[in-house]
């Protein structure tokens, strides 16, 4: 499969240093900003819709409480996903999947999908999403990411018409093999400005691209892109962008 290009600044859940992540709001603001496109988190409702949401519970990023899983489509779209953040946002909503894609259609972003599935449920979380991808006439372009090795394996197979990147902290030791086995085009790893440009050429002769998360600062962004990097996710991609790193 041949490399994705993504752009060398991705919004980090939108433009989440200044809006609620995950959120319609923080992607229209990435778009505003200049960004070509966005990461964000999918996981599923109880109902098996997939929504935007990052962690396995409700009670950070939302006035609900309890895992995301154990409520329904109709649960979910009663909780306010903006407050937590500030009273501008007030009553913000979570959005579906597919109000993400319809958004980013209409706005022409790109769209890094990470499957952010609880645990035990990495499976039916890829499935759903592979349905409502299938169901659409049109699509972004995208990559499809995860930290769940059984997660990029179904959409190996369910969602093959879209390129994968391996998902890491730090790559691990069989990096190569785990990439190999799920068909990655990229590595997704953590902002780490030690990482050597040695090993970033040994990811770049795999035939992967290298792309750091969560960089927020010009200084970091700098240093990854002279070591060889080819894309940060951040929070503050006005700031890149305006700094001249895209």
């Amino acid at each position: 499969m041949k490399q994705k290009s993504m752009p060398r600044i991705t919004a980090h859940r939108g433009a989440s240093g200044n809006a609620p992540e995950n959120t319609i709001a923080a992607i229209e603001l990435a778009a505003a900003e200049g960004a070509e496109w966005i990461e964000v988190d999918v996981n599923v409702s109880s109902d098996g819709i997939p929504v935007l949401h990052h962690d396995d519970d409700l009670d950070r990023c939302t006035d609900g409480q309890g895992l995301v899983i154990e409520l329904s489509m109709a649960e979910l779209a009663q909780l306010d996903t903006g407050s937590w953040f500030s009273k501008r946002y007030r009553g913000e909503r979570i959005a579906t999947l597919d109000d993400c894609l319809n958004l980013c259609e209409s706005l022409n972003l790109g769209i890094n999908l990470e499957i952010k599935p609880c645990s035990g449920w990495e499976i039916p979380t890829t499935d759903q999403i592979a349905a409502v991808l299938h169901r659409r006439h049109t699509l972004p372009n995208m990559v499809i990411s995860s930290f769940s090795h059984a997660a990029l394996l179904r959409a190996a197979e369910k969602i093959e018409f879209i390129p994968r990147a391996s998902l890491f902290l730090v790559a691990p030791p069989d990096w190569q093999q785990l990439t190999e086995e799920v068909s990655a085009i990229n590595l997704h790893l953590q902002d780490n400005t030690l990482l050597e440009k040695s090993t970033i050429d040994e990811f770049h002769r795999a035939g992967l691209g290298v792309y750091c998360y969560t960089v927020n600062t010009i200084e970091d962004a700098q240093v990854l892109f002279a070591q060889g990097v080819d894309g940060v996710f951040s929070n503050y991609p006005k700031l890149l962008i305006d700094a001249g790193l895209d």
